[in-house]
């Protein structure tokens, strides 16, 4: 009840076999009807909390345990729906490798080098020459790009240069003249010094004009598109009449991917256990399960000399021969190497260490 008041309750026959509650609040009686509610009429003013308390007592001690019961089971659910959110964690059991155990590690392959090709200019394609799997040389000419407005820039450029270039012979010439005026003293040597300036003014709008003409004609040059590498052509984006334009690697789209497969760089984490066993100039061995009855021989040609942060690993890399071509860039490897073992140390199972996905 509210205010912690005090409160009575007794059932008094009336007609018509129904009953009333009788409570005791405050010393004030409150009568209410069975059907829990009350009308203006009654003359009182009561919150509906309490109404349904007096209904709920009033209705026996059949219906207080029942509904007691249904507490207990939504609780019940609640509880098992907290339960089922508690995350899954995997657990394995590290294990602590013989001293004759190899470390293996996976890995993948990557083309050194490997470079994406982007237009220089802007235009379209007028024809494209190689497509993907052609090997190529370097400064072999991949595609042409037709370039009609730097062509326009380039000849209005040009013909702006001819009058710098009219202008600064006249100031030559003018200034031949006055030399030879200056010798028989003429001309006084301010005057000479003057146009002798007005020459050299001339000279240097003739240069701004010349330059502006190189760096359009160098634009022009690179409507020939070549391959900056020696390699095999791994990726064409480009069909004849398509628009390209020229910008930063991040803004202009990729016209071709030219990869150099004569040796592959494998890239590799290893586990914190075994950091300061990985030396540069270490011997490896890469297998592949496309082809498993060859080992490949390898080299660790650096590493990064730091552990990663977040996943306390350390990234190394491996450099493998593929002068017989059986190798493509993306292939999963297996490296396995072989470095002092720490007597006091554990290993997890090769899917389970940090930074190491199988």
């Amino acid at each position: 009840m509210a205010n912690g008041a005090l409160a009575q309750m007794r059932v008094t026959p009336t007609e018509n076999r129904s009953s009333k509650i009788v409570c005791l609040v405050n010393d004030d009686p409150l009568v209410l009807r069975s059907s829990g509610l009350l009308h203006a009429s009654d003359g009182f003013t009561i919150s509906q909390a309490k109404r349904a308390a007096m209904h709920i007592i009033g209705r026996g001690a059949w219906f207080r345990k029942a509904l007691l019961t249904g507490l207990v089971l939504v609780n019940a659910a609640l509880a098992t729906s907290v339960l089922d959110q508690r995350p899954i964690v995997s657990v394995v059991s590290a294990q602590r490798p013989n001293k004759s155990a190899d470390l293996v590690l996976p890995g993948s392959t990557q083309a050194m080098p490997e470079t994406a090709v982007h237009a220089r200019t802007n235009g379209y394609v007028r024809q494209w020459y190689v497509d993907i799997g052609a090997k190529v040389e370097a400064g072999q000419l991949l595609a042409e790009i037709e370039t009609p407005e730097l062509d326009w820039e380039l000849n209005q450029a040009r013909a702006r240069a001819a009058q710098p270039l009219a202008n600064l012979d006249l100031a030559l010439a003018t200034l031949t003249r006055w030399e030879e005026l200056m010798e028989k003293k003429v001309v006084s040597p301010q005057e000479f010094e003057e146009k002798k300036a007005a020459t050299d003014a001339r000279q240097a709008e003739f240069n701004v004009a010349q330059a502006n003409v190189r760096r359009l004609e160098e634009l022009q040059g690179f409507q020939k598109v070549v391959s900056p590498v020696a390699g095999i052509i791994t990726a064409r984006h480009i069909d004849n009449g398509t628009p390209v334009s020229s910008g930063s690697a991040g803004q202009s789209p990729e016209l071709f991917r030219v990869a150099n497969t004569d040796t592959f760089l494998v890239y590799v984490t290893v586990p914190h256990t075994y950091a300061r066993a990985i030396v540069v100039g270490q011997n490896a061995r890469v297998s592949f399960r496309e082809i498993p009855e060859e080992i490949f021989d390898a080299r660790v040609v650096r590493t990064a000399d730091a552990l990663d942060p977040t996943s306390h690993t350390l990234l190394t890399e491996v450099q493998v021969a593929n002068a017989d071509g059986q190798l493509f860039p993306g292939m999963y490897a297996e490296i396995k190497f072989a470095p002092l073992q720490n007597e006091n140390s554990t290993l997890p199972p090769l899917g389970a260490q940090p930074g190491v996905s199988n």
